[in-house]
């Protein structure tokens, strides 16, 4: 049986409490900050971006999604009034013209680490959502997302965890949040790209001791 709504399918799943009334003050966890000199290579890779969609924003590491899966997702766009096509994002899987980019990956020591250059230009929009990473490992408290901010905040750059807005932020700072019950959106209404490398992956022994003090490296 095709599942209609993504939302309402992982809705089901979660322990949010779904008030919009209830505000949120501790959504994002923050882990620290990278340092160093990559924008270069970030204004680079970022016109390098594919497009994707709903439907294809996991082919690159997953080609083989049942359509079930796409079918549901863009299910709730339709429903909401918006074309399903839309681009919800810019990707980048290839790091071998952002290699701050794989530095970043490779210090958190994951297990089948899975990471991308996530990309939005203006206009471009993820509407609200929970993350399912339940393919990556049996015991989900052991996978984590995490984001690496690429540039420094600008006005309009939106991220929203829970109904708690995440901005401010600077070049180089790490948080995470709890993809498993968490919904979030991001947003580009600034006249600037918004890059944000996203991080996936099972933790390892080697990253727990990663992330039990305060980030605070020079990457490059």
């Amino acid at each position: 049986m095709v599942e209609k709504s993504n939302w309402e399918t992982l809705k089901a799943k979660s322990r949010y409490h779904f008030d919009k009334w209830t505000l949120d003050s501790n959504a994002v966890v923050e882990l620290g900050r990278f340092t160093g000199d990559w924008q270069k290579q970030i204004q680079f890779v970022i016109n390098k971006s594919t497009p994707l969609t709903w439907a294809t924003r996991r082919q690159m590491a997953n080609p083989n999604r049942p359509p079930a899966d796409v079918e549901a997702e863009e299910h709730d766009l339709i429903q909401a009034g918006a074309d399903p096509k839309i681009t919800i994002y810019r990707g980048l899987i290839d790091f071998s013209e952002c290699t701050v980019c794989q530095s970043m990956t490779d210090y958190f020591k994951l297990k089948n680490p899975q990471a991308k250059l996530h990309t939005q230009f203006t206009g471009e929009m993820l509407n609200l959502h929970i993350d399912k990473l339940y393919d990556l490992d049996a015991d989900p408290s052991k996978i984590i997302r995490i984001m690496v901010m690429m540039q420094d905040w600008e006005p309009g750059q939106f991220i929203m965890y829970g109904n708690q807005m995440h901005q401010s932020w600077k070049a180089g700072d790490i948080h995470t949040f709890d993809w498993q019950n968490l919904p979030h959106a991001t947003a580009n209404a600034s006249l600037t790209p918004r890059p944000m490398l996203v991080i996936t992956g099972v933790k390892s022994e080697a990253t727990e001791k990663v992330l039990q003090q305060p980030i605070d490296y020079k990457i490059c």
